[in-house]
């Protein structure tokens, strides 16, 4: 029986390598067994790019079918208010998000999460075109949907760089929290017009600011960061 040196968890005796955090393993009393059969699946399940197609379609058919026999209702019978816009809009904006999932190589990930933004400011535009009450889609709506877009966008960007442990990533994901935290109520006064002034943000900004000098702190010390992979698994 092996344990790995790295991360503690128990090793089957066909392992080359530790399946959670991928330390090569060296044992010179055990030999890898390499005839055995390994005690779980080493290929990754996918679907056919054919199957994916074909989902696409259905889904854009169904979305498409949706969106036109609402719109038509609306036009032809149910003509009180232009509620079928909110359906129209729902249609476009989660067909936007799906289909990504469908063809996952040929889109890239920054490209469909500026899609998304997208999509969301245009589906809230379609909101304050029906409801334009006193300017709030330019003065809130616009600028937080720009403001997650940009977020997303930088997490996204930390998830892909090869060297950014979880750690890191935790602190940039924090940082995120606090700073949006700070801009929603800078934002949210501005449109009452009432004094900019931190309240309830000031005290989630103190909290990421002191999980944030803690994580800091761990990476910076190797035995800490050492001592916290290994006993968290990371």
């Amino acid at each position: 029986m092996s344990y790995c040196v790295n991360c503690g968890v128990e090793l089957d005796k066909t392992c080359s390598v530790c399946p959670l955090c991928n330390t090569r393993i060296i044992n010179p009393n055990e030999q890898v067994d390499t005839i055995s059969p390994k005690p779980y699946p080493s290929n990754i399940g996918t679907i056919e790019q054919g199957i994916r197609k074909e989902a696409a379609i259905l889904m854009t058919v169904c979305l498409a079918t949706t969106a036109i026999v609402c719109g038509v209702m609306n036009l032809f019978f149910l003509v009180r208010y232009h509620w079928s816009l909110y359906v129209i809009g729902a249609c476009i904006v989660l067909w936007i998000f799906v289909l990504p999932v469908f063809f996952p190589g040929k889109l890239n990930t920054h490209i469909s999460l500026l899609l998304d933004g997208i999509g969301i400011a245009m589906y809230f535009a379609i909101i304050s075109w029906l409801h334009p009450g006193k300017g709030w889609y330019y003065a809130v709506a616009l600028p937080l949907i720009t403001l997650g877009t940009v977020m997303v966008q930088i997490f996204s960007f930390c998830l892909q760089h090869p060297r950014r442990s979880i750690l890191s990533q935790a602190v940039v994901l924090v940082a995120e929290i606090g700073i949006s935290t700070v801009v929603i109520e800078l934002l949210i006064r501005h449109y009452l017009m009432v004094p900019k002034a931190l309240t309830w943000s000031a005290i989630v900004l103190i909290c990421c600011i002191i999980i944030d000098a803690t994580l800091i702190t761990i990476l910076l010390r190797s035995r800490l960061r050492e001592e916290v992979r290994r006993r968290m698994h990371i």
